[in-house]
C-alpha cells in the first residue's frame, strides 16, 4: 500500500515536472541558480530538455512502484 501511494505521488510530481519544465528553468534563472560555474553555460532549451528527462525518469520509477504495490512486478 505504501509503495503504491509513493508511486502515485512520484507519477504526479513527475508529470508536473514535465509540464512545468520551462517555468522551472525560468525560475532557476531568475534566482541565479546555475548548475555549475564556468565559462560555458547550458542553453535554456538544453536545461528544459534535461529537466523534462529527469521528470520522465521520476514518472517511470513511480509506475514501477505502483506495479510493485499492486503485485505486477
Amino acid at each position: 500500500m505504501l509503495a503504491t501511494a509513493f508511486g502515485i505521488a512520484l507519477i504526479v510530481t513527475g508529470l508536473a515536472g514535465v509540464r512545468y519544465a520551462p517555468e522551472i528553468v525560468a525560475a532557476q534563472r531568475r534566482q541565479r541558480m546555475m548548475p555549475f560555474e564556468g565559462d560555458e553555460e547550458l542553453e535554456e532549451e538544453d536545461r528544459v530538455r534535461v529537466t523534462k528527462g529527469t521528470a520522465v525518469v521520476v514518472v517511470l520509477i513511480g509506475f514501477a512502484l505502483v506495479g510493485y504495490g499492486v503485485g505486477l512486478v
